[in-house]
């Protein structure tokens, strides 16, 4: 005989054409059962892949491996299961592949495949560990039970000692389990979760105490991977929290006690993996984002107010700021950004890791908000209590960040938004909302000032990097003042920045004085700024004629033109930043309407080109003549004249009227959308907001 090679190799091409099987129910659940190897009872690897020999019809030798064998027929059940399931299979062929997976539920494959989890191979325990997880969920879907093996399989792993070889596909099969129900709606509405919660909730505490604890150097590959394991489980289980509302103790402890005693990993010898993906499930968890990787719909994380896990958030979020006051954020480890998609690469791009350095800093800002608001809504005037502990939280804050990104003197604290986010706009807008919040509940940051722009830095909000004038400048300022993407947050569902941009709209009409202050301090302190020959030696010059720059678009950034920032660094941002901004894939294209033509000629900015010295310019010249542009030099202005030229033109066209233009264009833009009725929404209350403000630049 061939051996099962054969039969296997058939059955796989029907299963992946979701073609009738010939045989019978039982043949097929005979070919796909299958055995465990001798050495996998010990828990053990399978070392000794003995190939097995023999005869084909014609004589003719055929080898075989018994793992091989075992790994087919384990990938073969789950194709199986899949189709089964699967609506677009013929309703008769879908009967067929059932009865086969009852068939081998019946001779109890579940416990052949548990008996395949202890073993040291890891391809063979993880896809063993898959295979179960679908027939559990195959089982809550079509059958309306649990899988009692799998339960108590589950019990005796997470009772056991953390080192053993059965936790890991323990914890792959809970997470892909939960998963699953998360994403089934006609699983997680039964009461099957709960009896699984219930079950499990005596023991997975203990469990997870002993993982964080017990972690003494050296830690190997092995114990690294189960934290991080352990720590998608915990996601999972504050997704199921949020989006279930599951009132059980399993969740519940996950919040106010799990999640802070794993703020402790800071401080021990862990990877530097496992450091980042505390902070980021953290920052998932207290924005109620846990889980928006892999739950089709991650807005329905935002329902109904809950108020039991408001107090189980509350005690993260003061567990969090208790750590911060006794230096937690100096444990936080920012490496350098790694240059490829993970690996084990040498090389990492120059400077900080600003995904961790966000995510650490938009958590403690959460944590802020949420204590802030329980104190405001348990004082005698709802939301109008002051938190005077926010400015040593906000100092830690700024000290840490200070430490990393490399701020140089004098420093304006209120950029570290714009340098820290400055690749996710997610986070950045999520950051600006809870400023905000913050700043229009506390009446010691927005205390008045004599109404000279020079006391402006020596209010509490500039000095605490929260003033919510600035951060909306520094925000437009990144964008290069370019209406149409901020037409793409407004459009977007996955940014906050209607929300945000609606109370920042309602600060700025009762507040527009102060915004005036803050552009003549900006501006002032912009001008200022020249950098000397030496700095600017090596930066790609940017070679325009400003007065056919103005001619073809009076809303060009002149100032970032002509007058450059004070390092190159700043100069080599605003290079890329010019740049990338053209590679902006917008969300709303205008090439459909019937005056696209003009309305883009008008409101789209002219390019700024680059040059290097030296390099060969017949196609950039070509290309400055199209846009009407003409080359002025090679290299920056370097004498006394064009520096003062640099600061008169950056005073003439202030960052005020720059900002003001930006908002007149978003106006139109939304209202022409609106007219033609492209705007997803009803934009009336927020086009009345723009007017208002629109008028008071006028003024």
């Amino acid at each position: 005989m061939e051996g099962p090679f054969p039969g296997l190799r058939e059955l796989h091409k029907k299963l992946l054409l979701a073609a009738p099987l010939h045989e019978d129910g039982q043949a097929s659940a005979a070919l796909l059962m299958p055995c465990i190897p001798s050495e996998v009872g010990d828990g053990s690897a399978i070392q000794e892949n003995v190939p097995v020999t023999n005869l084909c019809l014609d004589g003719a030798p055929t080898t075989w491996v018994p793992r091989d064998l075992t790994l087919l027929q384990l990938s073969l059940i789950q194709i199986l299961i899949i189709k089964a399931e699967n609506l677009c299979t013929e309703s008769h062929i879908r009967c067929q592949y059932s009865q086969v997976v009852e068939l081998l539920q019946q001779n109890g494959v579940d416990k052949t495949i548990i008996g395949l989890l202890n073993t040291s191979d890891k391809v063979l325990s993880h896809i063993s560990s898959k295979c179960l997880s679908y027939l559990v969920l195959y089982q809550l879907k079509f059958q309306n039970e649990v899988n009692a093996r799998w339960i108590q399989f589950c019990l005796n792993t997470l009772s056991e000692d953390p080192g053993s070889y059965t936790v890991m596909p323990c914890l792959m099969s809970l997470i892909s389990v939960y998963k699953g129900i998360l994403v089934d709606e006609r699983i997680r509405k039964g009461d099957h979760l709960l009896q699984i919660m219930v079950a499990l909730e005596d023991v997975f505490e203990g469990f997870c105490s002993t993982c964080m604890t017990e972690c003494q150097p050296p830690l190997g590959a092995e114990s690294s991977s189960r934290l991080s394991c352990l720590l998608d489980l915990l996601e999972v289980l504050v997704a199921l929290r949020i989006e279930l509302k599951l009132n059980v103790s399993l969740c519940k402890r996950v919040l106010s006690v799990i999640l802070p005693q794993a703020l402790n990993l800071m401080s021990v010898p862990v990877p530097y993996f496992v450091k980042k993906q505390v902070i980021l499930v953290l920052k998932r968890c207290l924005l109620y984002k846990a889980g928006e990787d892999f739950l089709p719909s991650p807005h329905n994380l935002f329902n109904q107010q809950d108020a039991a896990l408001d107090e189980e958030l509350a005690v993260l979020a003061t567990t969090l700021l208790n750590a911060v006051q006794q230096g937690w954020l100096l444990q936080v480890p920012s490496c350098g950004r790694s240059s490829s998609f993970g690996g084990a690469n040498e090389g990492s791009e120059p400077g900080p890791d600003l995904v961790i350095l966000g995510a650490a800093s938009l958590s403690v800002l959460k944590a802020l908000e949420i204590q802030f608001r329980n104190k405001a809504c348990g004082g005698i005037g709802q939301g109008d209590a002051e938190f005077s502990e926010m400015p040593v939280y906000m100092a830690h804050l700024l000290n840490f960040l200070k430490r990393h990104l490399g701020w140089k003197e004098p420093v304006h604290f209120c950029e570290w938004v714009s340098l820290t986010f400055i690749e996710q706009d997610d986070d950045m807008l999520e950051v600006a909302k809870s400023l905000l919040q913050m700043y229009l509940h506390n009446p010691r940051l927005h205390s008045s000032t004599s109404g000279d722009e020079n006391d402006i830095w020596k209010l509490p909000s500039h000095q605490c990097g929260m003033n919510p004038h600035c951060i909306f400048l520094l925000l437009l300022k990144n964008v290069l003042f370019d209406a149409s993407v901020l037409l793409d947050f407004l459009i977007s569902s996955e940014t906050c920045f209607l929300e945000y941009f609606v109370r920042y709209l309602k600060l700025l009409k009762e507040d527009w004085p102060q915004f005036s202050l803050t552009c003549t301090f900006l501006d002032k302190s912009a001008c200022l700024q020249v950098p000397s020959v030496a700095n600017i030696s090596d930066c790609p010059p940017q070679t325009v004629d400003m007065s056919r720059a103005q001619e073809c678009s009076p809303h060009v950034d002149t100032s970032m033109v002509s007058g450059p920032k004070n390092d190159k660094q700043s100069l080599l941002s605003h290079c890329e930043s010019s740049s990338s901004l053209g590679a902006l894939q917008r969300l709303v294209e205008y090439d459909s309407s019937e005056d696209s033509e003009s309305e883009t000629s008008s409101n789209e900015p002219c390019l700024i080109i680059a040059q290097r010295e030296g390099a060969d310019s017949s196609y950039i010249d070509k290309q400055m003549k199209k846009l009407g542009l003409t080359s002025m030099c090679s290299a920056f202005y370097s004498t006394s004249a064009s520096m003062q030229a640099a600061s008169t033109t950056c005073q003439a066209l202030g960052i005020q009227r720059q900002s003001a233009q930006c908002l007149v264009d978003l106006q139109e833009a939304i209202s022409r959308l609106h007219r033609k009725k492209l705007f997803p929404y009803n934009p009336s209350a927020l086009l009345k907001l723009l007017s208002h403000v629109c008028a008071l630049s006028k003024e």
